[in-house]
């Protein structure tokens, strides 16, 4: 009996875990394209994330050591490498089916530049 309470109890807090909003959220996709002077096909594509404020902490009540540890572990996207590979990842997904979209390049397309703000990628190349 207490096998089967100890599978529920790891059941029941997978699925509380997993009920977490996401770690950020994509508000803007921007796609640009453009010619060189050689008459190749160049893109840029941009994905911004939206801001995120930190979880407030109510000093009016009593802290716990969850609440306190809750609040420490707040992963914020700014300060986040995990983050932004995760979007960076995401953003070239979202490139690609974009240039397919489009029909915007034939064959295939490299990417030459990965620039960086704070809370948006920007994905630089060009078609092959």
């Amino acid at each position: 009996m207490k096998k089967y309470a100890l599978v529920f109890m790891i059941f029941l807090f997978g699925c509380a875990s997993s009920v977490d909003e996401p770690p950020y959220e994509i508000n803007n996709k921007q796609f640009y394209d453009t010619l060189d002077e050689q008459g190749n096909k160049l893109f840029a594509y941009v994905v911004s994330v939206k801001a995120k404020s930190r979880e407030q902490i109510n000093i009016n009540k009593k802290l716990t050591r969850s609440d306190v540890q809750r609040f420490a572990e707040q992963e914020h996207f700014e300060e986040s490498s995990v983050l932004k590979l995760q979007l960076e990842d995401q953003a070239v997904e979202f490139l690609n089916k974009e240039l397919a979209q489009r029909n915007y390049c034939a064959d295939k397309h490299e990417i030459n530049e990965v620039l960086w703000r704070d809370l948006s990628v920007q994905l630089r190349g060009r078609c092959l």
